[in-house]
């Protein structure tokens, strides 16, 4: 997926690189945006990430200045099972850009923001004919200025996101819906907010890298004026990425005792189904040789 965050989470030690970038034609101007992520499993429940946007159009330079910062965290629920997962994600953005609420981008303050985001996620490849189909869905809170925490303002967003991938060897496809949308603002409609549906795929490319290619098609209604704080957004943006995957050698504490636990407990599932199974031949045995007793006694 590209903006919907799965419940679940890596394994402690992995690390994920990640470059995007996504980009907006028009004849009078243009949006381009370069995303620079890390995601790191501090254990088997716990991931961190970090979003940098060194480069961001402002319609007035040839080359944009940086965009804002935005630090994760991710905790998946203990009441998971292999088919369903469940999770929360806190995320902080730090104002580092030069321009805020850029053309075409979604809303941003020259604030320190937070928000809150519950995660869902359904595996359906073990289930259902094992169908290779796995269904996200969060919904949030941002508040764009930490200063007034749960104190009602007229910039603080609703987030929503559903989405879907399956796959399709040797390609991952996802389809998503997203959006950001603006309480206690009378004035704004829900067809004014910043809202798209994505359309991609992914693949294992060379030298481990995991490209990603997507389209962005928005679904915020044009106006002939705009009310505060919303603006025109991108009527689409093309999608392109790189994603690199290493884990480290050696994991240390918590996370180490945990990814020990993890491995005894499918060591013991893995031995629970080789004795199913020796149950399941001895069985068919069983009944095999009553079989062919049964038949001499006729004879």
């Amino acid at each position: 997926m590209f903006r919907v965050f799965s419940a679940q989470t890596i394994q402690a030690g992995s690390i994920f690189l990640n470059w995007s970038y996504l980009s907006f034609f028009r004849s009078l101007g243009k949006d381009q945006t370069l995303n620079l992520g890390l995601t790191y499993g501090v254990t088997n429940n716990v991931e961190l990430t970090a979003l940098v946007v060194p480069y961001q159009d402002d319609q007035k330079h040839n080359w944009g200045p940086p965009g804002d910062t935005q630090l994760g965290i991710k905790w998946r629920l203990p009441l998971a099972s292999s088919r369903f997962s469940a999770g929360l994600r806190g995320l902080f953005i730090l104002p580092t850009a030069l321009q805020h609420n850029a053309p075409l981008e979604p809303y941003s303050s020259d604030q320190v923001a937070w928000g809150i985001m519950g995660l869902l996620s359904f595996d359906l490849t073990n289930s259902f004919g094992k169908l290779p189909l796995k269904i996200h869905a969060n919904f949030g809170y941002l508040d764009h200025n930490i200063e007034t925490l749960l104190s009602k303002g007229d910039t603080d967003q609703v987030l929503f996101g559903f989405g879907f991938k399956f796959s399709a060897s040797p390609f991952i496809i996802y389809t998503e819906y997203t959006g950001e949308f603006f309480l206690n603002n009378n004035a704004i409609k829900f067809g004014d907010n910043s809202m798209r549906l994505t359309q991609g795929f992914k693949f294992l490319g060379p030298l481990n890298l995991i490209v990603d290619f997507g389209l962005d098609i928005g679904l915020s209604r044009d106006l002939k004026s705009y009310p505060g704080p919303v603006h025109k957004y991108a009527d689409w943006k093309i999608i392109t990425g790189l994603t690199y995957h290493f884990k480290m050698d050696k994991v240390h504490g918590y996370a180490a005792k945990e990814t020990k636990i993890d491995r005894k407990k499918e060591s013991k599932a893995l031995e629970a189904l080789k004795k199913k199974r020796q149950n399941v031949d001895q069985n068919l045995n069983e009944k095999r040789k009553s079989l062919e007793k049964g038949t001499k006694k006729n004879k």
